[in-house]
């Protein structure tokens, strides 16, 4: 029978669930678990209001309201929709303390990864196919749906690696099912630019296996080259990404001959030329949204830029786009971010030393700690081409991956236990 003390718990682990479960091949899926943590944080308030939280933890929360402010100001909407995107940053706050309070087993978000990924490809391919669409896009545009597959498709993978020595073969065949299925539905979006993480991702990972596993580095380095070639003629044998990569090489070369900014990449490079030359007018509390707005109507219209410049409010590239608007410290404020959360997870042989070695939970701790870091390598490539930010999936899986995965792992570090069976104290994390 469920007791009311463990009430919060249950649904802390059903967010988790269903935040990767049902990712974004539900319209609107990284909702559901946002509300349901959103109700649990009003609901338990009083509960969770009375355990302070630790330093780490206050310091995201910070970063997260310092955020939310910051949209404020990017926001080019009048009265209450202003706080649109800012409050979504800040709502993540009180779900974050609660969460963290009751924090969900590691096993409720891994169980949800595979569904997320299997419902994403099912969805792409009927898109595509059934449904004879050019591009997957899921419930929003196709380069917010294939980046997001990616990721997930990213941490099915770490799952895999970290597991597959402790699973058994149908859970091996699942996982590497979702890969796959991850992996289908970024290609079928056709999104260029997020493929570029993995070319940071592979990296990354490599460089945690040889702090943690200097031994296996060798092989890991050779399956992850072989990886990379599987993935490279796929790619070569994929007639739509060929076209994409074409097409972009063609609008590049038009851009360079005639400074047609009417085309997709054309457009991207004429934004970033008119960056080049408003940043440095501006540099250190930028020209302000609608100010960026008007000042670049204005060169459009003595024919500086392409008309087509003015359909898009926002550069596509997520610095920049902080960097013309408000200037130095919202760069700095955005590369604190990702620079923080990747401290907070980063995987080291001291931070997985309070289990035994290549225990159950030992690889749990690890398996957290690779996807957390997964997820601002990959957001800082993605928006390097994308206002990643500047869209209701990209903050919200942001906030709540991080928060979720964040919880999981201190609610194992702290009832983790030494070898001699002592309770160990919690980890003090370095800013």
């Amino acid at each position: 029978m469920l007791k009311l003390n463990d009430f919060p718990s249950k649904v802390t682990a059903l967010a988790a669930f269903l935040l990767a479960a049902l990712a974004i091949w539900v319209p609107s899926g990284y909702s559901y678990a946002a509300v349901l943590l959103l109700l649990g944080a009003l609901c338990f308030a009083p509960r969770w209001l009375r355990q302070p939280p630790e330093s780490a933890t206050l310091k995201l929360a910070l970063l997260f309201a310092g955020m939310g402010c910051m949209w404020f100001l990017l926001s080019l909407d009048h009265g209450a929709a202003r706080w649109d995107k800012g409050s979504k940053w800040l709502l993540g706050i009180p779900c974050l303390f609660f969460i963290v309070a009751y924090p969900p087993p590691p096993k409720a978000f891994m169980a949800g990864v595979p569904l997320g990924c299997i419902g994403m490809g099912a969805l792409a391919v009927w898109q595509t196919t059934g449904q004879g669409l050019e591009r997957a896009t899921g419930f929003t545009n196709a380069i917010q749906w294939g980046n997001l597959a990616l990721l997930l498709a990213c941490m099915a993978g770490v799952c895999v690696a970290v597991f597959w020595r402790l699973r058994a073969w149908t859970w091996r065949l699942l996982m590497c099912a979702a890969v796959v299925a991850g992996i289908a539905a970024s290609l079928l979006s056709q999104s260029r630019g997020g493929w570029l993480a993995l070319l940071l991702v592979f990296p990354v990972l490599l460089l945690q296996v040889r702090q943690i596993r200097p031994q296996w580095f060798g092989r890991l380095l050779l399956l992850s080259l072989a990886l990379v070639a599987v993935v490279v003629a796929v790619l070569a044998f994929t007639p739509s990404f060929n076209e994409r990569i074409a097409l972009a090489v063609t609008e590049i070369q038009s851009y360079l001959s005639t400074r047609n900014g009417n085309t997709s990449i054309g457009n991207r490079l004429d934004q970033y030329r008119l960056v080049a030359q408003m940043i440095p007018e501006k540099p250190w509390l930028g020209w302000g949204a609608h100010g960026f707005v008007q000042e670049m109507e204005q060169r459009v219209a003595r024919g500086e830029f392409a008309p087509m410049l003015v359909h898009y409010p926002q550069i596509h590239n997520d610095f920049l786009d902080v960097w013309v608007k408000v200037g130095l410290w919202g760069v700095a404020l955005q590369a604190v971010l990702f620079a923080y959360v990747l401290s907070l997870f980063w995987p080291s042989q001291q931070r997985l030393q309070r289990w035994p070695e290549d225990s159950w939970h030992w690889h749990e701790a690890l398996a957290l700690r690779a996807m957390g870091s997964l997820v601002p390598v990959c957001y800082l490539v993605f928006g390097m081409s994308q206002p990643f930010f500047n869209h209701n999936s990209g903050i919200m899986f942001f906030v709540f991956y991080v928060a979720v995965l964040w919880a999981a792992l201190r609610g194992l570090e702290r009832g983790a236990r030494t070898p001699s069976g002592q309770s160990d104290k919690p980890e003090v994390v370095p800013a």
